[in-house]
């Protein structure tokens, strides 16, 4: 009987810390060497890009894997090989990652230009940003029937970046949070300060987590280009990394652990509709405040929304489209736009007709 007894016990021991274990979800990073075997990314006098990143990012998971056990690292790439920009973004969802960091090197015709930065999602309106973008889009160009895979979009052509005018990353604020842990570091190490920005870059627009693309410096700059391939520069800029992760990982922790124990009541989007202040005559338009467009679909107090209620969203093809309020007229609607402008100056008004959305004008037209 006693046998019997310490059995069970040690049985009831095991299967309660395997649940624990396997409850708790490990924090986990996906680390992006940019370019890779057929693409060189940028080119130095001496240096590719993708040999560059490579040795950083493979410096960066061996500090992660020596100095953290809690945390789970997947490269999209560690050998010199060639991966497709979908294939990156697919990796890190598939690993339900919680931050995403895709390393690169800058490259430019003026050779004098230096410096480090960190770059979130965003349709920055400042023409540099947008050209750096079309540069490291243009891996795209690499893979075979690019059009049909990227759904049309062409990385040299100014006009497939209108897609990205409206849309806001649901995990913005978290991927400024960590740009700018990485900026400060790179900051202390008296690198130049080309700061946190952002830019529509595909691999981030495809990411489901916090994720920033970060450019070391200027492999086309002869000083920076030394800096970047000598052990001291690369180990330097890996610190600058690596203690970025670990900052933003203990605040996220931090801050998920506060969320488990408060009361985190259901309140997704789909509530808006059934809660709408509005009531409109069947067959007559509607008037909504268009907010921003993402790739997730968020709960309907998500702090993306400024505190504004009445939120809905609408679905085209993989994208959210979050609007405000249900209006019976566009006055009203254009009147509310202008409340809200200082939350969101880029808000826009959209009409729908029984639940589908449809064109201004023929929401103007009479019936």
């Amino acid at each position: 009987m006693y046998f019997r007894l310490l059995f069970l016990a040690l049985f009831l021991a095991i299967t309660f810390n395997q649940s624990l274990s396997g409850a708790e979800k490990p924090f986990t990073v996906v680390v992006d060497p940019g370019h890779g075997g057929r693409d060189p990314g940028a080119v130095g006098a001496t240096a590719y890009e993708k040999n560059i990143v490579l040795a950083v990012a493979l410096k960066l998971g061996k500090l992660i894997e020596t100095n953290n056990k809690d945390i789970k690292l997947i490269y999209t790439r560690n050998t010199d090989v060639f991966v497709k920009l979908e294939e990156r973004s697919r990796i890190a969802n598939k690993a339900k990652a919680d931050l995403f960091i895709s390393i690169h090197t800058d490259g430019v015709n003026n050779k004098k230009v230096t410096g480090a930065s960190v770059f979130t999602l965003g349709q920055d309106k400042l023409k540099e940003n947008i050209e750096v973008a079309k540069r490291e889009n243009s891996v795209i160009l690499l893979e075979e029937d690019y059009e049909q895979r990227y759904e049309g979009f062409n990385p040299t052509s100014a006009e497939s970046y209108i897609m990205f005018e409206f849309l806001q990353d649901a995990h913005m604020d978290q991927s400024i949070a960590f740009a700018s842990l990485v900026q400060n570091g790179f900051v202390h190490k008296k690198r130049t300060d080309r700061g946190v920005r952002q830019a529509p870059y595909w691999v981030l627009w495809d990411t489901g987590m916090p994720s920033v693309l970060v450019e070391l410096g200027f492999i086309t700059n002869p000083d920076e280009e030394r800096y970047l391939k000598s052990e001291k520069g690369q180990n330097e800029l890996t610190h600058c990394i690596y203690d970025a992760v670990v900052k933003f990982k203990d605040d996220y922790q931090r801050k998920s652990m506060a969320k488990a124990s408060g009361d985190d009541t259901d309140s997704s989007p789909a509530l808006a509709r059934a809660n709408r202040e509005v009531e409109i005559a069947s067959g007559a338009p509607v008037y909504k405040i268009q907010l921003f467009a993402t790739r997730t679909l968020l709960d309907n107090n998500d702090k993306e929304f400024r505190g504004l209620k009445s939120i809905d969203y609408y679905q085209e093809k993989k994208i959210y489209k979050y609007t405000y309020g249900a209006f019976a007229t566009e006055k009203e609607a254009a009147t509310e736009r202008k409340k809200i402008s200082s939350l969101f100056p880029d808000a826009f008004l959209v009409a729908f007709k029984d639940n589908k959305r449809i064109s201004m004008e023929e929401a103007r037209s009479k019936p």
